[in-house]
């Protein structure tokens, strides 16, 4: 709808919509997403729950009088959408996808005015997605952000929440909500515009919420026109909601900070695989770099690194993935080297952390410990192998942290192999070379085998990875049992052990 002739205003949708391909209950469920979309007029719509995976991605492919922008994630879980109506004016800058299909920023122009629009579906499996979002935006946001989605927690649970309990009680996600919004700057729109209405967007039984919510920062709150609750039966047990922004028209050519090394004209590349390295874990790979000395790397070259972030997020964005896709190896003892084990280590240390949760019996008559030996250390190719394929979704595995993002292992497996130094004595081993990230990870996972050896000797066992040590709580153990678990590792893993035994 037209405001003055220098202004317009656009209409921002976010919904849930629990999947959006045909099901056996929902046979027209596709078609009748679109059909409400129409009938709200929304001509910017942010999707969560797509369950889109690499089998069904073509679904989203080429949807007639939309532009779309999505994550490929899991066809069962996750995944989000950014679709932009063909007759709004477009221009595309550039895009980050969360790795673990939390999330998408894309940045571009609507009616030539800077934009970075957030879609993103905090899941409960998941608590570090506001986290690494929030961490990504505080560098990288410009122009007017938009930030929609569902965050699986209410504002206030007297005024967002009605049901038969008589207990309010704030969600374990709130504090993260929060530290996302004040980060950020950001004000709930509907707080803004109606804070005397509840607004649900979610009904589930007897119980009703208000979870789904779109926020901006302080100083753009004058441009919310409207907002409100719409009704859409049948296609999932969240209401849309929409937004009505007045978008000014501007003459605008400044671009974001991110894009600025890109080549232009920008251009969208589609790219379908899943657990693809994002800008959000490289920025945050390059913050961490410190005094580098034992790498014998220049610190100028760290400094260079450090101010020029934010643009490298996207350059070597595309450059590991081109190097995953090619299974290309890159150059070694170089910065862009670290930076990358960095992002694979850390992917790996999150599948096998532990999940803090349940009792840890404490009490027991004897225990041993068992650690690493000091020095440098070789493991086995083929042992390490083995122990990547088991992370891999659909083997059996020990309880891991349910907010490990399922990495994408073919990348752990070819990179792990590619980035180890092998010994010159044998092809079979690999160096652990003191102080790299992936050393670190590698003891952890290692230290998980041991657990399992010690589960299948009917011991009990706990890990403390900070440490990188394994107590073993059983009767005494002899000498030999203690040697031939000592051996059975080590012909294992190539890993060198010692066990030392402590009385109560």
């Amino acid at each position: 709808m037209t405001m003055q002739a220098e202004q317009k205003s656009l209409f921002f949708v976010t919904w849930n919509t629990n999947g959006i391909r045909d099901t056996r209950k929902s046979p027209q469920k596709f078609s009748n997403i679109f059909k409400s979309l129409r009938d709200l007029q929304a001509d910017i719509v942010f999707i969560q729950e797509t369950h889109v995976g690499t089998d069904c991605y073509k679904i989203l492919e080429d949807v007639p009088g939309w532009k779309v922008f999505f994550t490929v994630h899991n066809s069962r879980s996750k995944g989000v959408v950014i679709l932009i109506k063909d007759k709004v004016k477009f221009e595309y800058i550039c895009h980050d996808e969360d790795f673990s299909g939390g999330y998408i920023v894309l940045f571009c122009r609507l009616h030539h005015e800077l934009y970075t629009l957030v879609n993103v579906y905090n899941n409960k499996s998941d608590r570090n997605v506001l986290g690494r979002l929030k961490d990504y935006l505080m560098e990288t946001a410009e122009g007017v952000l938009v930030v929609g989605g569902d965050f699986n927690t209410v504002l206030h649970p007297c005024f967002d929440r009605r049901s038969l309990s008589s207990n309010a009680r704030h969600s374990q996600f709130r504090a993260f909500l929060e530290d996302f919004t004040v980060s950020l700057n950001l004000r709930d729109t509907w707080s803004y515009k109606r804070p005397t209405d509840e607004g649900f967007t979610r009904r589930q039984n007897d119980s009703h919420s208000r979870i789904d919510m779109f926020f901006l920062p302080e100083h753009k709150l004058g441009r919310v026109c409207k907002i409100n609750v719409a009704e859409a039966q049948g296609v999932s047990d969240h209401y849309p909601l929409v937004l009505e922004l007045t978008v000014q028209q501007r003459t605008e050519t400044n671009l974001p900070n991110v894009a600025l090394k890109l080549p232009k004209p920008f251009k969208y590349t589609p790219d379908r695989r899943p657990g693809k390295i994002s800008g959000a874990e490289i920025l945050s790979a390059i913050k961490s770099l410190t005094d580098l000395k034992e790498y014998s790397l220049d610190m100028k070259d760290v400094k260079s690194y450090k101010k020029r972030r934010c643009q490298l997020t996207e350059t070597l964005k595309i450059k590991y993935n081109s190097m995953i896709e090619n299974k290309a190896e890159g150059e070694r003892n170089t910065l862009e080297y670290l930076i990358f084990s960095q992002i694979l280590a850390k992917r790996l240390n999150a599948t096998i952390s532990p999940s803090f949760k349940g009792k840890i019996a404490t009490k027991h008559y004897t225990f041993s410990t068992v650690k690493f030996e000091a020095g440098p250390q070789k493991i086995k190719w083929s042992f390490l192998e083995i122990k990547l394929k088991n992370l891999q979704p659909g083997v059996k595995k020990p309880k891991q942290s349910p907010s490990a993002p399922p990495p994408e292992f073919s990348i752990l497996e070819h990179f792990m192999d590619c980035l180890l130094p092998k010994d010159q004595s044998s092809s079979e081993l690999r160096l652990l070379e003191p102080g790299c990230p992936l050393t670190n990870a590698i003891f952890n996972l290692a230290l998980n085998e041991l657990e399992a050896i010690v589960l299948r000797n009917f011991c009990k066992g706990t890990i403390c990875y900070q440490r990188q040590v394994l107590r073993v709580h059983t009767p005494p153990i002899t000498s030999d049992f203690v040697d031939f678990f000592i051996n059975v590792f080590k012909k294992q893993s190539g890993l060198k052990i010692s066990i030392s035994q402590h009385p109560d």
